[in-house]
């Protein structure tokens, strides 16, 4: 790896640290619901499971937080057709096309592949 891709790759972690640390994690409330306990009307309930849980979950192309956040049972969507992306710098990103019928449960599993040097 070159020193200007190491460079690259460090501001990338940085950029997103620091859009972490402001809490730009908000989806907009057409996407996400409440809690996932008791699912509303038309939402499927998400569950996130990765090996590296400092990822971050993007939905749709919209940033929706951590895996962390994501590994719990409290998350819903709108039924329908989603694109999952679990993203860190370093690793290869994961993708899942989902097509989720209302009222259901979904787990997506994600195993994040360290990028070759």
């Amino acid at each position: 790896m070159t020193p200007l891709h190491r460079l690259i790759r460090a501001l990338r972690g940085r950029l997103l640290a620091r859009l972490l640390g402001l809490g730009v994690l908000a989806l907009s409330s057409t996407l996400v619901g409440g809690c996932a306990h008791t699912l509303d009307a038309g939402a499927v309930g998400v569950r996130v499971e990765c090996n590296v849980p400092d990822a971050t979950v993007w939905i749709d192309d919209l940033l929706a937080g951590s895996v962390k956040e994501w590994k719990s049972e409290g998350h819903q969507l709108r039924s329908g057709f989603h694109r999952i992306e679990i993203r860190h710098p370093g690793y290869y990103s994961f993708f899942q096309e989902v097509d989720l019928p209302p009222g259901s449960r979904t787990v997506v599993n994600a195993k994040l592949r360290e990028l070759l040097d």
